[in-house]
């Protein structure tokens, strides 16, 4: 079974209010550390990635995450989608998402991310994310973070062609 590992690190930002954004209290299904400045998650996980996140922050913040994460599958990664509950209450900041291999981030929705190439994530290499979430309010936030990489085109068609050989052998 291919893993990965992912590594998330929570940084505080300033919130678009007066007030400074400051967490107050984190906890996932992750292995992680936290204080009011940030966290740290790590975790092996199989595709695709849930994080259980259970976080408090002042009102109104801007959290700004950043995600480091080790190609360990069978796959070069042509892409990288993060992706939160639909109509959930915290939301992706957009235009906030970098990348040190994606350069573009494309934002569907409030609630999902998708990175794409020029450059793509060879197997054994690290791949960087950077992005924030917006948080209304301070009331406390349960939400899952979905995350998984995109596979190159031609992993699709190597895919597609080796179950269509052994379809056609199996009715033989």
């Amino acid at each position: 079974m291919n893993k990965y590992v992912v590594i998330l690190t929570v940084v505080v930002t300033l919130s678009t209010s007066i007030a400074q954004a400051k967490l107050v209290s984190f906890s996932s299904d992750a292995v992680y550390t936290w204080s009011e400045s940030g966290v740290v998650i790590s975790q092996h996980i199989d595709s695709p990635a849930l994080s259980d996140i259970m976080m408090s922050v002042i009102a109104n913040s801007e959290i700004a995450f950043t995600a480091t994460t080790l190609n360990e599958t069978d796959f070069i990664w042509t892409g990288y989608v993060l992706e939160l509950e639909y109509g959930g209450a915290p939301t992706f900041v957009f235009d906030s998402a970098r990348s040190t291999h994606f350069k573009s981030a494309l934002y569907p929705n409030d609630w999902k991310i998708v990175f794409k190439a020029p450059d793509a994530v060879p197997i054994g290499e690290v791949v960087t994310l950077q992005f924030k979430m917006a948080f209304v309010d301070d009331a406390p936030y349960t939400f899952t973070l979905t995350q998984y990489p995109v596979p190159e085109p031609a992993t699709f068609a190597l895919l597609g062609l080796g179950t269509a050989v052994l379809l056609a052998q199996r009715k033989r």
